[in-house]
């Protein structure tokens, strides 16, 4: 494989599958805050703060979609690699995601999401198998097919660093 300091080699699973042999203590937990919403910015603990920004003003921050989409990209990117490396395939790839946000009168908005993975020297039939195998096994991808476990619960508000929307 090519040398890209920096970047964390991907790791083949050991056995017949590609999935983890069972649950156990969490490998890392991002930690992450939104502040005003999409007219606001979301704070990365430890890390950067992004300006957000509703879909009408996309040049003063980024909105869910691009947040979506930039985390599932990278993701599945990244799951492909691991795919591809437990196939002994050493190639390029390139995963690029689109996200359509949808308005529905009963229930709000919705997201409809695509991703075009492109795998450089494989066949259409290989390229399928891999992008199937990676989609199958991205955390992403699971919890947009509902087979996560997303959780919502209530804590007290603290205002960090007396945040006031602009």
């Amino acid at each position: 494989m090519t040398e890209n300091p920096g970047y964390a080699e991907p790791q083949a699973p050991s056995g017949d599958s590609d999935e983890p042999k069972s649950a156990g203590a969490p490998i890392y937990t991002a930690k992450v805050e939104n502040l005003g919403g999409t007219s606001g910015e979301v704070r990365v603990e430890g890390g950067k703060t992004l300006a957000t920004a509703p879909t009408s003003h996309t040049d003063q921050g980024s909105n869910p979609e691009q947040f979506l989409a930039m985390a599932w990209s990278t993701c599945l990117g990244e799951t492909l690699k691991v795919v591809l490396a437990a196939n002994g395939v050493e190639a390029l790839s390139r995963v690029r995601v689109e996200v359509d946000l949808h308005g529905e009168r009963s229930s709000g908005f919705y997201f409809v999401p695509r991703a075009y993975l492109s795998i450089d020297g494989v066949s259409s039939e290989d390229a399928e198998k891999f992008a199937a195998r990676a989609h199958a096994r991205c955390p992403i991808s699971k919890l947009l097919k509902g087979q996560g476990t997303p959780s919502i619960e209530i804590e007290e508000y603290k205002n960090p660093d007396n945040f006031q929307l602009s």
